[in-house]
């Protein structure tokens, strides 16, 4: 594929943090060589409070009922109510609840709280109890030596955990004689929560301002750090302002991870340079290997990586604000040598921010599955919504609106190794642009389109070249009853290329993004539109859940 902007190296994966896990299969990798050094990033958008979430999707997980056990921390006043007394409580007792009076209570952690990795244990606030860790320490560690066969471990529900800190170690210090060689620190992930080979639940959980190390290629997970675990499930709960070289706000190695009905907001992954192997990075002495490059820098809110984890699931979630300073300014998934299928459902990902994929980095799923999604207002240098690699996908009832490339390709999708079998089904493609003026284009979708495309609407994506084509790439695609307006370019005016052979050119007449009576936001077309009735063979229902007459349906996303 020819390169038409400046780029930056691909990522490897992230690679294990811990000796024992790369022994078992963590951690591979093969990247392109650092190009150019890329341009600023895109200005940040402002954290806002998140919305409190429905309960969109069928949580997997429910809370343990605990009001027939007795309190174990606390005796009445909030006084009582101590770290010394809650690490008493966790040693002793299977369920801990908390009698710290009437009034909600803090409690300052002033070390880690070693939780048993080989036994079952609750934790609940009940709504009225903030763990605190000061900025000084990790609040909580639940670590199993062995890797992958631990089914017991934690159930951390309604409860808040702020201001946890994962101190760094094993820091190696940037090489003068070679800017590609990886720095930063070895050690230092999970700073509310590090977990290891153990079963971890959470369930309506705030988490506010935990830190985990940064800068390195390997440490992240702001709040919740996991490594060889069989079962990660988060249900319900917020994270805000958290932050890590990457992983803002949830980091996943090698472990099975469910996000359910979650906000993430304000998340950073704080890192630079990626983490990378080969190329110009070698003979680098690395931080966790050998010829290792970069000091992190991906997944604002979340990172996944790993062999051995299988199926990842985010539903019903919203991820507003977050912020990579290199890839996916939300949610970032490799998966090292065999796919693995990714499922994103009903979910929202809006403003968030990176160098690269703004909400989205996606490597080697199959199938990645998006299904009444919306990506709104992300921003990247390249790619402003999602970086696409080697993946086969399957994109239905969802829209892609306002994002933006700023000085690169792909104002909302780049597309790179994409599996013939992908398919494209009744998506909306609205008001997405590259900005960066002449060089760079195509606003909607850049990369392979070797795929189908049925039943979608491209509508006013719109660059500042006048050469090249404005929504999509230069072959068209195959597909039937899609829709692409305006016909010509915004600058110049010259005839825009066809995004999928015989395509309809008419005006949409799209209404704006607002709350249109479905879990995410989304483009209703006016009731004179053409889109009404010219689709065939769409999904049962639309992004919104409403149900669609399949032999007689509206293109795009809305029926």
């Amino acid at each position: 594929m020819t390169d038409f902007a400046p780029r930056r190296a691909m990522p490897i994966l992230w690679i294990a943090t811990l000796a024992a896990l790369a022994a078992c299969g963590g951690g591979s990798a093969a990247a392109d060589t650092a190009a150019a050094a890329a341009p600023p990033l895109p200005a940040a958008s402002a954290p806002v409070t998140p919305p409190v979430v429905a309960s969109v999707c069928t949580a997997p997980i429910a809370a343990t009922p605990t009001s027939g056990v007795a309190p174990s921390v606390g005796n009445g006043t909030p006084g009582s109510c101590t770290e010394t007394a809650l690490r008493a409580a966790v040693a002793a007792n299977a369920v801990v609840r908390f009698d710290c009076g009437t009034v909600p209570a803090t409690i300052a952690i002033g070390a880690t709280i070693e939780l048993p990795a080989l036994r079952d244990t609750t934790i609940d606030g009940e709504g009225r109890v903030t763990l605190d860790g000061g900025g000084r320490a990790r609040i909580f560690r639940l670590v199993n030596p062995n890797y992958r066969s631990n089914a017991k471990g934690l159930t951390l529900q309604r409860i808040a955990l702020r201001n946890g800190r994962a101190p760094g170690s094993g820091y190696v210090a940037p090489n003068p004689a070679n800017p590609a060689c990886a720095y930063g620190y070895a050690d230092g992930s999970g700073a509310a929560i590090e977990v290891r080979d153990a079963r971890l639940h959470v369930i309506d959980v705030d988490f506010q301002g935990n830190a985990a190390a940064t800068p390195g290629p390997d440490v992240g997970g702001g709040a919740i750090y996991a490594a060889g675990s069989l079962d990660v499930a988060i249900v319900g709960s917020r994270f805000v302002g958290n932050s890590g070289a990457n992983a803002g706000a949830v980091g996943a190695l090698q472990s099975n991870l469910r996000i359910v009905n979650s906000t993430f907001t304000g998340n950073r992954a704080g890192g630079t340079g990626m983490n990378y192997a080969g190329g110009a990075a070698t003979g680098c002495p690395g931080v966790g290997h050998p010829s290792q490059g970069g000091a992190g820098g991906n997944g604002g809110a979340v990172t996944i990586d790993g062999s051995d984890d299988t199926d990842v699931l985010v539903c019903g979630s919203t991820f507003d604000a977050n912020r990579a300073n290199e890839l996916a300014g939300a949610l970032f998934r490799t998966a090292n040598i065999a796919p693995r299928k990714t499922t994103l459902d009903r979910s929202t990902f809006s403003n968030n921010t990176a160098r690269q994929g703004g909400a989205l980095f996606i490597m080697n799923s199959a199938p990645l599955e998006i299904t009444a999604s919306t990506f709104s207002g992300n921003v990247a240098v390249l790619f402003g919504a999602a970086h696409l690699q080697n993946t086969r996908f399957d994109i239905v009832n969802s829209t892609f609106s306002g994002n933006e490339a700023t000085l690169g390709l792909g104002g909302a999708l780049f597309l790179n190794g994409s599996a013939p079998a992908s398919t494209l089904r009744n998506a909306t493609f609205a008001g997405n642009r590259a900005s960066g003026g002449a060089g760079y284009f195509s606003a909607a979708i850049f990369g392979d389109t070797n795929f189908a495309i049925a039943n979608t609407v491209f509508a006013n994506n719109t660059t500042l070249d006048p050469f090249n084509p404005m929504q999509c790439g230069f072959a068209p695609a195959t597909g039937t009853n899609d829709v692409q307006w305006p016909p010509t370019r915004a600058v110049g005016g010259a005839a825009d290329s066809a995004c999928v052979a015989g395509i309809v050119f008419a005006d949409p007449l799209l209404g704006a993004l607002a709350a249109g009576g479905g879990p995410t936001p989304t483009h209703a077309p006016a009731a004179t539109s053409p889109l009404r009735g010219a689709g065939r063979d769409c999904p049962a229902t639309d992004q919104r859940g409403n149900a669609r007459n399949a032999a007689s349906c509206t293109v795009g996303a809305v029926e």
